[in-house]
């Protein structure tokens, strides 16, 4: 399982708008060689908001495979069909 923090994001849930601000996701079918799905919840902290499955085929499929499997790159194009903007932590240089 993997997360990453978001914009957030103004969800209606259980009578109320909140505001979403992660995202977390796991494959859950691979064939290995053209698909995989994901499931994913949008967060408030760690309360699910709303949650569903995405595909990846085709050459974000191949550009995943390239990336060997990076779970980055795949939150970020989970983020990308959900218009969703993830918030990337910057890397402190030595």
């Amino acid at each position: 399982m993997a997360q990453i923090s978001i914009q957030p994001v103004q969800i209606w849930s259980n009578g109320q708008t909140i505001a979403g601000n992660n995202l977390e996701a796991y494959s859950i079918y691979d064939n290995l060689t053209s698909e995989s799905k994901f499931y994913y919840q949008i967060q408030k902290d760690t309360q699910s908001l709303i949650s569903g499955n995405i595909s990846m085929v085709g050459n974000d499929y191949d550009l995943w495979i390239a990336n060997n499997f990076a779970t980055e790159y795949a939150l970020t194009y989970i983020c990308q069909q959900l218009n969703l903007t993830p918030i990337i932590p910057t890397k402190k240089k030595k």
